[in-house]
Order: C-alpha cells, then sequence, then structure tokens
C-alpha cells in the first residue's frame, strides 16, 4: 500500500484501492480510501466509498462515523443513509437503521434498499410491512419480473400454482411453513399446488411433506432464467402460474405462521424423517452434530462478508469439538462443501458423517438421529427448526435480523435455542457458553434440550 507525500499522485493510489475492491480485499481497500480521506480534502463520493470499504469489511463502527459525514455533505442524496441504515443494523440498533432507511427512501426509493429495509422491519417484528417491501426485489437486475397483478392474485386465481424456490437453501427450507395453510386455501379452491425446488432437496420434501392431507407435487426447479420441462419430462409452467415461495407471506400473512405441532409437540412441518442408524451401531453415547461453516459464497462483497462472520474459525472448532468430547459426547460431522476439511485436526474425534454428496434427506435421517445439534447460521439450523429437532445456533454479534435480538429463542423454530457473539465478536467465549450450557444438562439424552 502506498503511503502518500504531499505531492503523492492520488489517482494512482485511487486504482490501488479500487484493484483492492476488485480482489475481494475490503480492509486493504479502506485502508487505502482512509490514508486519501486525510491527505486530501474528502468529497463525498470518496466518504462513500471508504465508508463501503469498511462496512464490507466488517467494521460498521467505523462506517457509520464516514456515512454520516457523507450525509451531511450530500444531505439529499440516499446513499449515505443507506449505508447509515446498513451499519446501524450490524450494531443491532434496529430503530434508528430504521429511521436510516425512511431517511434514504424519501430520497430515492431504489430496489436494493427498499429490499434492505424489508430485511431490518423482519427483525423488528412488522412483518406486513416487510413482505410487501420485499417484493420490490422483483426490480433488481436479473431478477426477472414479478407476478403480474400481484402474488395474491395469481395465488388465488391460478388453476395449478407453481411455486417456486428463489434464493438459499436456508429460506427455502425456512419459508415452506407457508406450504400447509397454502395447500388448505388450495384444497378449498380446488387448485392443485406443485413446488418445485433444488434438487437436493426434492426427496427430503417429497417424505418430509408427506403427512399433509394432500401434499404438494414435488419437481426439480428449472434451471435459473427457465421454464422448460423439469425432470421427467413434465411440462413447463405458464409464466403467470408461477409464484416465489418467498413471496407467499405477503399473500397468505406476514408474520411466522404456527407451525403444526407435532407428536412430541414442538411446532414442526417436515415429518416423517426415519433416523439413521449411528455408524457404530452402540448408541451408548448422547450424540450431537455439528455445522461450523456458512454458505461459501464468495462471489461479491456482501456475501463474502457474511460468510466470514457467521464461519467459526478454526480455532474455536477445535475447542468446541473437545470439550464436547470430554463431557462424553460423539461428535457427529454434518458439515458439507470445502469447510468440511476444517475438523481435519480433530477428525478422530468424529464417531460419524454424512456423506460427502448426500442430499438433504439423507442428511435429515443422520441429524435425525442425534440428540442435538450445534450450528452456526446455515441452511442446517432451518432444517433442525423446520423438523422440531433440538438445535443450539451460534450466532454473530450481527446476525441476521430473522434471529431479532436479546433473547436466546425464536419465534420462527421452537426447536432452537440461540447463542450469541457478544460486541467483542469473541466466538471462543460462545463455544464457553455452549459448553457450560452442555455441563449444565447432563441427562440431555432424556430430557431433551429445551
Amino acid at each position: 500500500m502506498s503511503v502518500l507525500s504531499g505531492d503523492a499522485n492520488l489517482g494512482q493510489v485511487l486504482k490501488e484501492a479500487e484493484a483492492a475492491e476488485l480482489r475481494q480485499e475490503w480492509c486493504e481497500a479502506a485502508c487505502i480510501y482512509q490514508e486519501l480521506i486525510t491527505a486530501a480534502a474528502a468529497p463525498a463520493p470518496l466518504l462513500l466509498r471508504a465508508a463501503n470499504a469498511l462496512w464490507l469489511s466488517d467494521q460498521p463502527e467505523e462506517a457509520l462515523v464516514l456515512y454520516r459525514r457523507a450525509s451531511l455533505l450530500q444531505p439529499d442524496s440516499p446513499a449515505p443513509f443507506m449505508g447509515l441504515g446498513n451499519s446501524l443494523r450490524d450494531l443491532n440498533r434496529f430503530e434508528a437503521a430504521d429511521r436510516a432507511f425512511r431517511a434514504s427512501r424519501q430520497r430515492g426509493d431504489g430496489p436494493a434498499l427498499a429490499c434492505n429495509h424489508a430485511a431490518l422491519l423482519i427483525g423488528l417484528e412488522s412483518y406486513g410491512e416487510a413482505y410487501a417491501l420485499a417484493e420490490r426485489r422483483f426490480e433488481l437486475p436479473g431478477m426477472g419480473p414479478g407476478p403480474e397483478g400481484g402474488v395474491a392474485a395469481v395465488v388465488a386465481s391460478a388453476p395449478v400454482l407453481h411455486v417456486r424456490t428463489e434464493q438459499g437453501l436456508g429460506d427455502g427450507l425456512q419459508y415452506l411453513r407457508w406450504i400447509p395453510p397454502l395447500l388448505e386455501q388450495a384444497a378449498a379452491r380446488g387448485q392443485s399446488v406443485v413446488l418445485e425446488v433444488e434438487p437436493s432437496l426434492v426427496a427430503l420434501l417429497r417424505r418430509g411433506l408427506d403427512w399433509l392431507p394432500q401434499p404438494p407435487e414435488v419437481r426439480t426447479r428449472p434451471a435459473p432464467g427457465g421454464d422448460g420441462p423439469g425432470e421427467h419430462g413434465q411440462g413447463a409452467a405458464r409464466s403467470g402460474d408461477v409464484v416465489s415461495l418467498l413471496s407467499l407471506p405477503a399473500a397468505l400473512g406476514g408474520a411466522p405462521c404456527p407451525q403444526p405441532p407435532g407428536s412430541d409437540g414442538r411446532g414442526t412441518y417436515l415429518r416423517g424423517l426415519a433416523p439413521a442408524a449411528p455408524a457404530d451401531g452402540s448408541g451408548l453415547r448422547p450424540r450431537v452434530g455439528l455445522t461450523w461453516a456458512s454458505g461459501r459464497k464468495l462471489a461479491d462483497g456482501f456475501t463474502r462478508r457474511e460468510y466470514r462472520k457467521r464461519t467459526l474459525p478454526a480455532a474455536a472448532l477445535v475447542r468446541l469439538v473437545e470439550g464436547l468430547v470430554a463431557q462424553g459426547w460423539e461428535p457427529v460431522l454434518l458439515q458439507q462443501g470445502e469447510d468440511r476439511s476444517m475438523a481435519e485436526p480433530v477428525a478422530h474425534r468424529f464417531g460419524d458423517a454424512i456423506a460427502p454428496d448426500g442430499d438433504f434427506l439423507a442428511t435429515a435421517r443422520v441429524l435425525a438421529s442425534t440428540d442435538l445439534l450445534i450450528t452456526v447460521d446455515t441452511a442446517m439450523a432451518h432444517l433442525a427448526g423446520a423438523m422440531g429437532h433440538p438445535a443450539w445456533v451460534l450466532l454473530p454479534f450481527s446476525a441476521d435480523p430473522r434471529w431479532l435480538r436479546h433473547r436466546d429463542d425464536s419465534p420462527w423454530y421452537p426447536s432452537l435455542r440461540l447463542f450469541r457473539q457478544g460486541a467483542d465478536r469473541d466466538w471462543l467465549a460462545v463455544v464457553a457458553a455452549v459448553l457450560q450450557a452442555v455441563a449444565a444438562a447432563p441427562a440431555f439424552r432424556a430430557a431433551g434440550a429445551g
């Protein structure tokens, strides 16, 4: 990184910052921008670029300062206020973030801003407003048009309604909760429902939703951007008969709808998933499933940041595994993807594991064979919640707003318990709290995880 002198070529240093952005090196970019700000009278666009780099490097406190400076220089621009909203949300100051997002939308109400505001409103439990606003995502580049006339009109009128997953396996599993009430309404209208999902979810949902009086037909969804025939040559859906799974709350009601109680009284909507037999066949020790890495989506700055802040560092993972083994638990490896290798230093501690290439039905059966799941914020947490399986979720300080704030339970999933980072972002402290909670529940197998 360059060190500026009085006659330094600011343009050249700016190119260095831009090159760091292209490499997704946001900490480096932030350092260069801050150097430029110190060396020259900082115009608002430069302040915004520096603030954005700080925010994408997970430094919301520092970003907040620069967004505020930019807002004073550009009081009529939506961009500084959107940055204020994003930073305040990451600091768990949801009410102040709401005011900032509203101020930004008064100055220029684009779809990206609307979607950011919608996510925050879920954290404020303003569900109706949140899900109505989230429909603005169809204005984003690459999304394609939303349902003509709105999702509610399509849901009410399509003779064969195609409900299609949209983004993220975890979001899909979470929003399946609206399928039972949708099917109840569809049956009253004489309407058929086809659920189109990722290939890894098809077998899981065919089995897990089979308890419903009239379960949906579950198919592999068409490739993104296409409405061609699905698996086994099924006919294409008419474009006017397709809605996103994520749009169902805008049509059916935005609050987390109650989950139908299962046989154990826990709310659940994926059922009948028989446990897989333990690998060692003994079942003598309580089994704990472990997932330590979030989805490895590194294509853009935001998803890269979310992956890094949600994923346990290697030292915390080793501490967790060794601590569980010391208390008599049998760890079960439930991590998929490249980050599975993070467990190599303690691989000998795992008594069982999912197959590296297994689908979600196979994973759910292994999960069902455990007494407890300990996971970071990833699809596995939503799978456990949808099954009503006991799970402890480890959350970063700036958690997704869906997990709300200052509480260890979730209105979305009664079977989950939340463990949160403090403001110091220390994962080892979270692991220590988890191990202490395990020690306080020696009769876990008999009593459950509630």
